[in-house]
C-alpha cells in the first residue's frame, strides 16, 4: 500500500497579468520580472543574480526574506543569499507596481555544512520502511462505508550510538505546506486535517548505546471530514525539538491519496469536432472520484498516400488542435486518473483498421506507437468504418478480415510496450471486421485487446483468453438516444461481472454543431453511478466550450443546466 514518491523539483514561471478593463475604464497595469525561473542558491560562495523589471507603472517596490540581500536600481533587482549554516531555506521575492498583478520568483537555498540529510553526527527522523523524506501513502476502498485504516511509522535514527539517551518530540508541521508547495511545484497538493492524524506517542527515545528509537504510529483517518478520493494531501511529520543529539533530517513528508476501486470504468467517446473533451473533468462522484475513467477522441483516421505509396495516421483540425495542445485538454485529464486514447477509424480511401497486410501492421502500428509517445496518449481504439475496398496486390493491404484487424491490434500492442514507458491499452468498437479477435503468434484476444465495446444498445461478451471485466454492460449514445441504463441495471451489470459502460457523443456545452445534450444523458449517468458506486455525482457546475473548427476555450465557464 505504501510506496516511495519520487518527487522533483521544477521551476515556477509566472507571467505577467494581461491588460484588461478596471470598472471605470481606467487600465491595469502591467508587470513583468525576468529570469522568472526559481533562484538556486548553494549554501556558500554564489554570486549574485540579476532581475528585470519591466513595468508601464510609474514605480516598482519588491520584499524579500530576511536572508536574502537585495540591491534595488531603476529597472533591476539585484540579489544575492547570505551565507548558510544552517538547514535549507526557502522563500519568495514578490514584485509590485501600480495595480499590476503582483509577481512572485521563488528561491531556495541548500543546507550549510552537517545538515544535510543523512549528514554524520546527526539524528534523522525516518519512515520505518522508507529512506526517502517524501513517501507516498495510499489507500484503495471499493465503497464509501468501509473505509480501510491507514497507518505509518517513524523512528530516530542515529548514525552511531550514544552514550547517553536521545529524545524527539514529533508533531504535525501545518505551517510547513507553504514551503512544501514551493520546493514541490510540479504538484497540486493539499494539507491533510490534522484532525484526521492521530500518534500513539510525541516523543522519540533512543536509549544510551543504541541507535535507533521505537517507532511512533500516526494513524490516518482516510474517512476525515474533507478528505476527498484522487487527491493529493500532504501529512508532514516534524521535529520540533531534540536533546542528546543535533538533527540533520528532521521531517517526513506522507503524500496520501485515497482511491476507490472500481469494478466498473466509464468510456466515453468524445466526438470532438463537437466538444471539448476537458469536459469529463465535470463529473465528479460524491467522493472525489471521477465519474468518466477513458476518454477517446474520436477520431483520429488512417489513411492511404497513394502518391507516396503509405498508410499514415491523418487528423482533422480539430484532432490536430488537441494533440498539438496536449498539455493544455489532454493532459489535465491525465492527471486526474482519466486515461486518454486516440481513435482511429477509416477515411474513405483503401486504408482500414481490418485490412492491411502482417507487413502493413507493423509499420502502422509503430506510428500509432509514435503518436502516443508524442501527444503522452494511453493507447489507441479502433473502429472498422469507412474504408473502400483495398488493392491486395499492394504490399500495405489484405483483404478485410477478422485476422487483419486482430494483428493490428496484436502489432500496436507489441510497438506501444517497447517504446511507451507507461501502461498503454487497445481497445475495439464492434463493428465491420471486428465482430470477433483472433489469436495471433501464440498470443489470446485478451492478452493485446484491453476491452471492447459493442454497438449502441448492446453488450459484448468474452472472446478467448478475455473476462467479463474486458466488456460492456451497455453502449449509450447520447445524442439520438439509443441505448440506456438505470440503476437497477447498472447494479445488475455490476453483478454480472462487466467492467465498461460506454458513453458516446455526450456534449454539455452546445457549442459545436450539435445541441447539448446534458439533459439526456445526465439522469443516465445519475442512475448509473448510485447502481455501480452506490454515490450521486456532484452536479457540474463548470464547462468546457469549443469556439471553431480546430479551436477550443480552455477556460472553465459556469454551467446552468
Amino acid at each position: 500500500m505504501k510506496t516511495v514518491a519520487c518527487l522533483a523539483c521544477a521551476p515556477f514561471i509566472f507571467f505577467a497579468c494581461e491588460e484588461e478593463q478596471q470598472q471605470g475604464g481606467a487600465q491595469n497595469n502591467t508587470l513583468s520580472v525576468t529570469p522568472s525561473e526559481t533562484i538556486s542558491f548553494e549554501a556558500t560562495g554564489n554570486t549574485a543574480v540579476e532581475l528585470t523589471v519591466t513595468t508601464d507603472a510609474e514605480s516598482w517596490d519588491f520584499t524579500a526574506p530576511e536572508w536574502v540581500t537585495a540591491t534595488a536600481g531603476e529597472t533591476a533587482l539585484t540579489v544575492n543569499a547570505q551565507d548558510n549554516t544552517g538547514a535549507s531555506r526557502v522563500g519568495r521575492i514578490q514584485f509590485t507596481a501600480g495595480n499590476a498583478e503582483p509577481v512572485s520568483i521563488s528561491v531556495v537555498q541548500a543546507a550549510g555544512s552537517g545538515e544535510q540529510p543523512g549528514g554524520e553526527g546527526g539524528a534523522s527522523l525516518k519512515d520505518s520502511e522508507s529512506k526517502d523524506v517524501d513517501v507516498n501513502l495510499a489507500v484503495s476502498f471499493t465503497s464509501l462505508a468501509e473505509m480501510p485504516a491507514a497507518s505509518v511509522q517513524v523512528k530516530l535514527v542515529l548514525p552511531e550510538a550514544s552514550a547517553e539517551e536521545v529524545t524527539a518530540t514529533i508533531t504535525f508541521d501545518a505551517a510547513y505546506l507553504g514551503e512544501f508547495i514551493l520546493t514541490h511545484d510540479d504538484m497540486d497538493i493539499e494539507l491533510f486535517p490534522e484532525s484526521g492524524v492521530k500518534f500513539s506517542a510525541e516523543t522519540l527515545t533512543v536509549p544510551a548505546g543504541e541507535t535507533e528509537s521505537e517507532p511512533v504510529t500516526l494513524k490516518v483517518d482516510a474517512a476525515a471530514a474533507g478528505v476527498l478520493s484522487s487527491t493529493d494531501y500532504l501529512i508532514p511529520v516534524y521535529v520540533s525539538e531534540v536533546t542528546g543529539a543535533e538533527i540533520d533530517a528532521d521531517r517526513v513528508n506522507y503524500i496520501f491519496r485515497r482511491t476507490l476501486q472500481k469494478e466498473v470504468k466509464n468510456v466515453v467517446y468524445f466526438e470532438v469536432n463537437d466538444t471539448n473533451p476537458l469536459n469529463a473533468l465535470e463529473y465528479v462522484l460524491e467522493d472525489g472520484t471521477p465519474f468518466i475513467d477513458a476518454v477517446i477522441l474520436f477520431a483520429g483516421n488512417i489513411n492511404y498516400n497513394a502518391s507516396e505509396d503509405q498508410v499514415y495516421v491523418s487528423n482533422n483540425p480539430n484532432v490536430t488542435a488537441l494533440l498539438n495542445e496536449t498539455d493544455v485538454y489532454l493532459q489535465p485529464l491525465r492527471e486526474k486518473g482519466i486515461k486518454v486514447y486516440l481513435g482511429i477509424l477509416g477515411n474513405h480511401d483503401a486504408a482500414g483498421v481490418c485490412q492491411l497486410s502482417d507487413w502493413g501492421c507493423v509499420q502502422f502500428a509503430a506510428e500509432l506507437a509514435n503518436v502516443c509517445l508524442q501527444y503522452k496518449l494511453d493507447g489507441v481504439s479502433f473502429d472498422d468504418e469507412y474504408s473502400s475496398s483495398p488493392d491486395t496486390d499492394n504490399p500495405w493491404f489484405a483483404s478485410p478480415s477478422v485476422y487483419a484487424g486482430s494483428r493490428l491490434s496484436y502489432e500496436t500492442t507489441k510497438a506501444m510496450d517497447e517504446l511507451i514507458p507507461w501502461e498503454t491499452e487497445v481497445s475495439w468498437f464492434i463493428w465491420g471486421s471486428m465482430w470477433g479477435i483472433e489469436p495471433i503468434d501464440g498470443s489470446q484476444p485478451g492478452e493485446f485487446v484491453d476491452f471492447w465495446v459493442a454497438n449502441y444498445g448492446g453488450a459484448s461478451s468474452p472472446e478467448d483468453g478475455m473476462t467479463m471485466k474486458q466488456c460492456s454492460m451497455m453502449s449509450i449514445e447520447c445524442n439520438l438516444g439509443r441505448g440506456s441504463i438505470n440503476e437497477q441495471s447498472a447494479r445488475s451489470g455490476k453483478e454480472k461481472g462487466y467492467g465498461w459502460l460506454m458513453w458516446f457523443a455526450m456534449d454539455p456545452s452546445g457549442t459545436g454543431t450539435i445541441y447539448s445534450n446534458y439533459s439526456r444523458f445526465f439522469p443516465m449517468m445519475q442512475g448509473a453511478a448510485r447502481g455501480l458506486y452506490d454515490m450521486d455525482i456532484q452536479t457540474p457546475t463548470g464547462v468546457y466550450n469549443k469556439v471553431g473548427e480546430g479551436q477550443y476555450d480552455p477556460t472553465r465557464h459556469p454551467f446552468n443546466s
